[in-house]
């Protein structure tokens, strides 16, 4: 079996987030992020590192039991020399309100680091572009 090449490795470990933010796992989650992965929500909040980033997640999967998210890759641009890549995409989520649910989207920028792990994010920046209420 050939290896995979940096962009088929990273597009496979994007999914396993949005797989692992699907089925709600933090673990899965936190083994596809670095130990000092830092990201910028939507809402502006800052987390920095694995486990208060996981953290995070397990307190909304804990209370919001309609909570979503998908980051959709629309370009990668791959350093293979130095182990680096920028990812830029779309996201969409969707939370539980006081008033329903609330459908969000955006776009984000995500770095990824060649690790001996294989490919981690390093960090991510969250910039909401549409809050609606959700259909029922």
């Amino acid at each position: 079996m050939l290896p995979r090449s940096s962009r088929e490795a990273i597009l496979a470990a994007r999914a396993k987030i949005n797989e692992a933010i699907v089925r709600r796992d933090v673990d899965a989650f936190a083994a596809r992020v670095e130990p000092q992965y830092s990201v910028v929500t939507a809402r502006s909040l800052q987390r920095n590192g694995r486990e208060e980033s996981a953290g995070s997640w397990a307190e909304l999967f804990a209370r919001n039991e309609h909570a979503t998210h998908v980051s959709t890759p629309e370009q990668l641009h791959i350093n293979e020399e130095w182990g680096v890549a920028e990812e830029l995409g779309t996201w969409t989520a969707t939370i539980s309100t006081r008033d329903g649910l609330m459908e969000m989207s955006g776009v984000y920028a995500a770095k990824w680091h060649l690790t001996v792990a294989g490919w981690l994010v390093r960090a991510e920046i969250f910039t909401p572009m549409k809050f609606v209420p959700a259909v029922s």
